[in-house]
């Protein structure tokens, strides 16, 4: 019964696809939070007039969102978007690979997907190797796991992730945390946080004067001077088996390039937090070698 579900579900969602896929449109595929949010802090303004990327939504996955949006215009690709649930990078990637959907709302680690060149267009450096980095967050009323200030004591915690992440779980099974859980659900991990079943979760680093960001009106925030390097670079992959392939992946390429020489990626990276001079000094806790 479970596998006649899950096959109808995949036929549903295959079916929800073809409808999408049309030459009138490109399909992106994005969370449903990412793109309320994104919404929200585009209010209404036309993508290329926006040079600002602060802001109480310009959170990392909007702004690389914005930064697609914007490139693919600046390259003169003007078909319409439309967008599709999605929240895992595998399904992303397989949905891709099938021509179901053209491209992902925000980059993907290169180690990701560059084992899908065949099948997939992979775009311009949108962030270099080791550029990015991350904290160890938790719920703001964990004072216990806020007080950590030894590498040591960082072992005794337990951590939360998804294993659809595939970046962000091989980088915590490395720091060997006293346990590590899986759900696959971005909110349920901070529910976790939040009831002290789980310590801490890997996430990027917010704009706010604390590094903190809320959720549902609760309060995370990281450990103080400890961060971990992100030793991969940020790209965008493109479905090779759809109509507008070869236009929109030349149009993506033209944009990013605009958008480097302006030194627009680095600004918006930098004002949304996650490129974050705040944290210069802190304390690098994994070991950046390449994925």
């Amino acid at each position: 019964m479970i596998r006649l579900v899950l096959v109808c579900f995949g036929l549903l969602l295959f079916s929800v696809c073809r409808a999408e896929m049309d030459n009138s449109s490109v399909t992106i595929a994005i969370q449903d939070d990412i793109k309320t949010q994104y919404f929200e802090f585009i209010a209404g303004r036309n993508i290329l007039d926006v040079d600002d990327y602060t802001g109480l939504h310009a959170s990392r996955d909007v702004v690389e969102h914005a930064l697609l949006i914007k490139a693919i215009r600046l390259g003169g690709f003007t078909l319409p978007v439309k967008y599709i649930q999605v929240d895992h990078p595998p399904r992303r990637i397989k949905l891709m690979q099938q021509g179901l959907i053209h491209l992902s709302a925000t980059p993907m680690w290169l180690n990701e997907v560059k084992r899908y060149e065949h099948k997939l267009h992979i775009s311009k450096t949108v962030l270099a190797a080791g550029r990015a980095e991350a904290g160890l967050y938790t719920h703001s009323a964990n004072t216990d796991v806020l007080a950590v200030n030894k590498p040591a004591e960082l072992m005794k915690l337990v951590a939360v992730s998804n294993q659809n992440w595939q970046h962000d779980w091989k980088i915590l099974k490395q720091l060997n945390f006293n346990g590590l859980y899986h759900t696959g659900k971005y909110t349920t991990m901070l529910d976790m946080l939040y009831k002290k079943r789980a310590d801490v979760m890997l996430g990027p680093f917010y704009n706010s004067n604390d590094l903190s960001f809320t959720h549902n009106g609760e309060t995370y925030l990281p450990i103080s001077n400890f961060k971990v390097i992100m030793p991969d670079s940020r790209h965008f992959p493109v479905s090779r088996h759809t109509a507008h392939s070869q236009p929109l992946i030349e149009a993506l390429d033209k944009g990013l390039a605009i958008l480097q020489a302006r030194g627009e990626i680095e600004k918006a990276y930098r004002q949304s937090g996650y490129v974050n001079d705040k944290v210069a000094q802190w304390q690098v806790i994994n070991q950046p070698a390449k994925m």
